[in-house]
């Protein structure tokens, strides 16, 4: 896997992870959030038939904040902090909404200060319930009531499944490409190790070399290397799977484009091979060339081929180029 992959998958990542965090602080759908509405209304209307009042009006419930209710009465009355806490959690529970709230209790006038409240947690043992048994005169005061347990609110379960597999998928495929890429490496760095028994050198122009086994007589040589597997040139052998030239114990590495120049020579040693016909099995799938590149390429193989000193390349002005051994090469 490319790194361009690996940097696709881990901008992925970061959008599905992002994704979560603002799902996971999402409002409720605007159904839900208008039962809670009701749900919150009938706390107040609860709170004042307890009072003695079933006639002043509960004033529309307002949503300060995500799940943050304030409920507003057209008349002054007094309350019994336990009637409160116990109307609250009746209502609250029996028509399913969060366990972990906060409630306050706020007064009208200015500087509208909270003159009771109380905490409850899902785990009851964390509950704040103060100032019990304490009645409270009567006056005009604001119920806030907000929900504190909103991490999963909006994410429903097909959501929440999609999204963890999405999470594993990915994390997987980082995890495979990254043990894929450490094995190529190894791969890669064994593939360039030089094989048992061979050493490496230049020749007298300056060109890389391998030699292979060098305590070999050149008779066993040759039966490691028979010519079936390549093709003669003079007191060379060529081998175009390999891309490699073999002078005695030694071996010249050539590049892709010199093996593919090398391999029409060699087909047609002794004879003239148009420029265009050389341009066009060599560069064929590469588009357009200059002629420069050809004769370039010429130029090196020329320096490679000198390991037999009969063997040339002739430019054929007008032409093309030929390969020639021997008098020819005079």
């Amino acid at each position: 896997m490319s790194w361009k992959a690996m940097v696709a998958m881990g901008a992925a990542l970061i959008v599905i992870v992002s994704w979560t965090a603002i799902r996971g602080r999402a409002t409720l759908p605007a159904t839900d959030m208008a039962t809670e509405k009701l749900v919150i209304r009938q706390i107040g209307h609860q709170l004042l038939l307890h009072a003695g009042d079933s006639s002043s009006r509960i004033l529309p419930v307002e949503e300060r904040a995500n799940r943050e209710y304030l409920i507003r009465f057209a008349a002054p009355f007094s309350f019994l902090p336990d009637t409160l806490l116990a109307t609250v959690r009746r209502v609250i529970a029996a028509n399913g909404l969060p366990s972990s709230y906060r409630v306050e209790v706020i007064q009208c006038d200015p500087p509208a200060e909270v003159i009771y409240g109380f905490q409850i947690y899902k785990d009851s043992a964390r509950n704040v319930i103060p100032c019990l048994g304490r009645i409270q005169e009567k006056a005009c005061y604001n119920i806030l009531i907000r929900f504190t347990e909103t991490e999963t609110a909006g994410i429903d379960p097909f959501s929440s499944g999609l999204l963890s597999g999405s999470l594993v998928a990915i994390l997987a495929a980082l995890l495979l490409s990254t043990l894929y890429l450490k094995r190529r490496r190894a791969a890669d760095k064994a593939g360039n190790m030089p094989a048992p028994g061979s050493s490496t050198g230049k020749t007298m122009d300056g060109q890389e070399t391998q030699n292979i086994q060098p305590d070999l007589p050149q008779e066993e040589l040759k039966e490691e290397l028979p010519e079936s597997s390549g093709i003669t040139i003079g007191n060379l052998l060529f081998l175009p799977d390999s891309q490699q030239l073999v002078a005695g114990s030694s071996v010249i590495t050539l590049t892709a484009k010199e093996a593919k120049l090398l391999h029409v020579f060699a087909q047609a040693q002794q004879e003239v091979i148009d420029r265009d016909q050389l341009m066009k099995e060599v560069w064929e799938d590469e588009g357009v060339i200059v002629g420069r590149s050809l004769d370039m390429f010429v130029s090196k193989l020329r320096k490679k081929l000198q390991a037999d000193r009969r063997i040339s390349i002739l430019n054929v002005h007008g032409k093309g180029y030929k390969l020639v051994i021997g008098q020819e090469a005079c």
